[in-house]
């Protein structure tokens, strides 16, 4: 069901994140996260700042995030399971390098406490509802680095195919999953 910006599918919430989110946010960095979502040389320069240089530069980005919700061409979310708020963190990006015109990348980690328990499956469906009634897209990418099996499950377990592979500006091999939006 979706309200505004937010999808539930009755137990959990797709729903904007915003700077309410920002102690979850800094705890759910780690080196997975940092390893399979960030680019590379990033997690340095995060590893670098203190404690609470981390904690003052994000609070900035998260603002900024919400306030620009809506005009896309990329959304970010938290997504709520009933026990745990922002399980996951998703975004959706019509404009990712990476993905064929009229297809949205999906980009996704799950939060180190709430691994392994199909919450990252569960936020990718309604991620897919979205861009289904909020969006032209009409298909669904998952671009995934070769190695990254948890990733690569997920891709799997929502109906995801494998479309192709390709180096990325990195040297990464990576591989595209398409997912039908509509039809």
């Amino acid at each position: 069901m979706i309200r505004g910006a937010v999808v539930t599918d009755g137990g959990f919430v797709l729903r904007p994140l915003g700077p309410d989110d920002l102690d979850v946010h800094l705890g759910a960095v780690d080196q997975e996260q940092i390893r399979w979502l960030w680019e590379p040389g990033d997690g340095e320069k995060w590893h670098a700042l203190t404690a609470l240089e981390q904690h003052e530069h994000q609070p900035t980005l998260l603002k900024a995030t919400f306030e620009d919700f809506g005009r896309g061409p990329k959304w970010v979310f938290a997504v709520d399971a009933p026990e745990a708020r922002y399980a996951v963190y998703i975004d959706c990006d019509l404009a990712n390098p990476h993905v064929p015109p009229g297809a949205a990348n999906i980009s996704y980690a799950c939060h180190p406490a709430n691994r392994g328990k199909g919450y990252t499956v569960r936020a990718t469906r309604l991620a897919c509802e979205f861009l289904r009634a909020e969006t032209v897209a009409t298909e669904a990418c998952i671009v995934v680095e070769d190695g990254n099996t948890a990733s690569l499950r997920v891709a799997r377990a929502v109906g995801a195919s494998e479309a192709d592979r390709f180096l990325d500006e990195h040297g990464r091999c990576m591989i595209r999953h398409m997912l039908p939006l509509r039809g």
